[in-house]
């Protein structure tokens, strides 16, 4: 953001402005930026000349106080002007200041891309001083071109966190010892240390998103901008961005893609769609991502993106919600020197557009560590240095550990951590308690502050961003969509399951050709065709659970990072899914019906076969799905599987009759949709019967053995329905307790 040059009886206006009264001044500045903008960018010569010109006040001035002066040498000077320039308040100063970063960003001519210095609302004291031109700063920031730009900025802090773990022998394990810190606006802090010392742990707290169930235990004291706040409620989170060390993105999605589906669920329902485009489109930009926007995010088995442009990818899915408070868990890990550069340029820009910016990093190169703007340095669950980092040499020369000369500080620091034990470090000097005398906090609730009670003014949400998110119907939209396109350009897996399912197809076709057509009366035939009614029902079965069991833990780090950054409800997730099934479902049944119903010749109807395969493969699929959800790995689910579903073969009635099962395990059959289902399907193609020559009819004498009646098939269609519901139920039961249970 940029205020540009303009003509003189401008700046004297505004100069007089700010002398009598500040408050004033800082609406002329505002509606001078607004009226500046819009007018033709000068040349960098004519700045340098106008701020060149002679000042009238003496040289000690600020460089907006000469070119404000030079403008006004031509006018006399108020006597209460001169007056009030002798007693210039603080406040008055800090406006001084912030107009001369405003000349100094013309007088470099840094465009129009050029952010402005805002003070942080909250000093290292923990006291407050937000002004309202920071407030109306801010609120012009959600508004401007700039995709990092925030509505406004905050100040995290923390003190008294700890972290216990119960050990198998009961004694209480510290995980993080009184840690306390803090993150201010429009800087980049790093959490460094060796490894166990805590850094993820810390950072996982202060993002809500530490486990606390179990042998864990936390306390700690939180607050943003002075406010007493639980990180883990929702209306915390929502201004936070975590970025997790591994890169959850659907592998099948573009950078544009992904950018767009976050943006589409997370910002208002009323955003225009070409603002949204509008976004990505300068995300793209920023991240560095241009050339590479259309390509696939790709995994292990897809080619895609590079690691430093996945990991960038990642960042601009969070920060199309312009976050106050950007987190990231070991950001640089994997990457080669450049990649981490061009990642810590781009966390540097969005620092200075005014997000607080926190990330662990174990052991950064020497650039790099240059380029935070603060550091918190842990030992053991213990803050050893927290502060700036251009004071690190000093504080290690103080306590006897001097930086080498050309040494890399990192190292440096690092070595001393590990070389050195606690009880040495402690002696030294180092694990500095928290003495900053913090305010006593804000209420958490008070009228007219929003649910996270930090409404300090009235520009503090802006009117679009009070808008509600899309709603459920567009959440499905847009997840049915993505899982159509990943289902549809994954061609090794959807060319692996209909391949098979034709190679099926084909092979029992060809064994049971045209046994179908034969006379049933004949026992041999009546077992033929019996046999191939099985297989084909068996074939859906199994050809449809494998893959619906491996969905879901396929996509687990996916759906757990959008559903924690409130991409969608789980019930949106499930329904998308369940719809995508179906159509996949329908289409492969389809293409198998179509070869083994012609090839076999059975005498009922192809409507009528497919809608019992159909709704045989859906239940199956609902079963897997269960089973799916409740598993986090995939192998486990694949050994899992044959439980499921051989059981279901046993008691279908088909092996052996329903009467001779035990007593005790016969209610079991109930429960078997397999069993429904091969009842259904025998009925439709034996229900006529079929008399012999002795007058006995083999049809009717099948049907009984299994427990099939004509008369029972409705009866049949709601319980395997009921089934199919049931086993979805429970999924979504499942899935929903496992989402709440991730943090």
């Amino acid at each position: 953001m940029t205020i540009k040059e303009d003509e003189n009886n401008d700046a004297s206006e505004v100069e007089e402005t700010a002398v009598t009264d500040h408050d004033e001044a800082d609406d002329q500045v505002l509606k001078r930026e607004k009226k500046k903008n819009s007018k033709k960018k000068k040349s960098k010569k004519n700045v340098e000349d106008d701020g060149a010109a002679k000042p009238k006040k003496k040289k000690s001035k600020k460089k907006h106080d000469d070119v404000d002066d030079d403008e006004d040498s031509d006018e006399d000077e108020h006597p209460k002007e001169k007056s009030v320039k002798k007693k210039k308040s603080k406040k008055e100063s800090a406006f001084m200041d912030i107009e001369a970063q405003v000349t100094a960003s013309e007088e470099t001519g840094t465009g129009k891309d050029s952010t402005l210095t805002i003070p942080p609302a909250i000093s290292t004291t923990g006291q407050i001083r937000r002004s309202e031109f920071d407030s109306r700063q801010s609120s012009m920031l959600a508004t401007s071109d700039d995709p990092f730009a925030i509505r406004e900025g905050k100040t995290l802090l923390w003190r008294n966190v700890n972290m216990t773990l119960k050990t198998k022998d009961g004694a209480d394990r510290k995980l993080l010892d009184d840690v306390w810190g803090e993150v201010p606006e429009k800087q980049t802090t790093a959490i460094m240390g060796p490894s166990g010392a805590g850094k993820t742990s810390l950072l996982n707290i202060l993002a809500g998103r530490a486990k606390t169930r179990g042998k864990v235990t936390i306390s700690s004291d939180v607050r943003l901008n002075n406010f007493s706040v639980n990180p883990t409620d929702i209306s915390v989170r929502k201004h936070i961005a975590f970025v997790a060390q591994d890169d959850s993105l659907q592998v099948t999605s573009t950078p544009r893609e992904a950018i767009y589906f976050s943006a589409k669920l997370r910002l208002p329902r009323n955003t225009p769609e070409k603002n949204l485009q509008k976004l990505v489109r300068r995300m793209l930009t920023e991240l560095g991502l241009d050339s590479c926007a259309d390509t696939y995010v790709g995994g292990a088995l897809l080619k895609g993106i590079s690691g430093g442009e996945r990991k960038r990818c990642s960042v601009g899915v969070e920060l199309v919600v312009r976050p106050a408070m950007v987190f990231l868990d070991e950001p640089t890990s994997g990457l080669d020197s450049f990649s981490a550069i061009q990642l810590c340029q781009v966390l540097k820009k969005v620092a200075n557009a005014g997000s607080s910016v926190l990330f662990t990093i174990h052991q950064p190169a020497s650039e790099i560590f240059n380029a935070f703007d603060r550091l918190i340095l842990m030992n053991k669950g213990r803050v050893m240095y927290q502060g700036l980092v251009e004071d690190v040499p000093s504080y290690f020369r103080k306590r006897n550990h001097p930086l080498p000369k050309n040494y890399n500080p990192a190292d440096w620091i690092m070595n001393v951590a590990q070389a050195n034990t606690m009880q040495q470090l402690d002696e030294d000097g180092f694990f500095p308690k928290d003495t900053r005398n913090l305010p006593e906090p804000f209420a958490e609730t008070m009228e007219g502050k929003d649910e996270l009670g930090i409404t300090l003014t009235e520009h503090h949400l802006e009117k679009d961003f009070d808008a509600r998110p899309p709603g459920v119907f567009m959440q499905v939209r847009m997840l049915f969509t993505r899982e159509i396109k990943n289902i549809t350009r994954d061609t090794a897996a959807v060319g692996a399951r209909f391949g098979l399912t034709i190679f099926l197809g084909i092979l029992i076709g060809l064994i049971f050709r045209n046994v179908g057509k034969a006379d049933p009366s004949q026992p041999q035939n009546l077992n033929s065709i019996f046999g191939a009614l099985l297989m084909v029902l068996l074939m859906s079965m199994f050809g449809t659970a494998q893959p619906a069991l491996l969905a879901f833990p396929e996509e687990r780090p996916v759906f757990l990072r959008e559903y924690s950054t409130n991409h969608y409800s789980v019930v949106s997730y499930f329904v998308a899914r369940f719809s995508m099934e179906a159509v996949v479902t329908g289409l492969q049944i389809l293409v198998q019906l179509l070869i083994t119903f012609w090839f076999i010749g059975f005498q009922s109807s192809f409507g009528m076969l497919w809608t019992t395969v159909y709704a045989l493969a859906m239940s199956s699929t609902a079963l897997s799905v269960l089973l799916g959800c409740a598993v986090e790995d995939p192998k486990l689910g694949q050994e899992m599987l044959p439980l499921l579903f051989v059981p279901q073969m046993l008691f279908a009635g088909f092996f052996v009759a329903p009467d001779l099962i035990p007593s005790w395990l016969r209610w079991a059959r109930y429960l078997c949709t397999l069993t429904y289902a091969i009842r259904i399907a025998l009925v439709e193609e034996f229900g006529d019967g079929c008399p012999s020559d002795d007058g006995s009819d083999p049809c009717l004498n099948l049907l009984n053995s299994i427990g099939a009646e004509p008369d029972d098939t409705w009866w049949n269609w709601l319980v395997l329905v009921a089934l199919f519901a049931t086993f979805r139920l429970f999924a979504l039961v499942v899935l929903q307790q496992k989402a709440t249970k991730f943090f």
